[in-house]
């Protein structure tokens, strides 16, 4: 993003999609609701992120920077065919959200819907 910046260039976020994990590799089960909502968050945070970047003197303001993002909402439990073939290799206990759309995550999907407007992105909520 400091890059793009440098270089009066924009940054596209392409294939976004919620992870479900922790540093230290404990179970999440149950946690999806408020996971999925802190991965939204954290999302739109990047968006306007000012601060330190690690092995860079100084603070970055890197507002406006990223101009668009691609969000996969997407049912992976059966595969990106939607076939229940046996072939996918993402286990329900992952820590990818095998079921990524957000009209499952409440919370997640206000958030996502919130930051959207805030940012200015012309897309709106159904």
């Amino acid at each position: 993003m400091k890059f793009a910046r440098d270089h009066g260039k924009p940054v596209v976020l392409s294939e976004a999609g919620m992870m479900n994990f922790t540093a230290d590799g404990d179970a999440l089960d149950g946690l999806e609701q408020q996971r999925g909502d802190q991965w939204v968050k954290r999302l739109f945070s990047l968006m306007n992120y000012q601060g330190p970047i690690p092995d860079l003197p100084g603070l970055h303001d890197l507002r406006g920077v990223i101009r668009s993002v691609v969000y996969i909402d997407l049912d992976f439990r059966y595969g990106w065919d939607g076939v229940d073939d046996g072939s996918f290799d993402f286990p329900p206990d992952t820590t990818w959200f095998v079921d990524k759309r957000l009209s499952r995550y409440g919370a997640a999907e206000a958030s996502f819907c919130q930051g959207r407007a805030a940012n200015g992105f012309t897309a709106r909520c159904r």
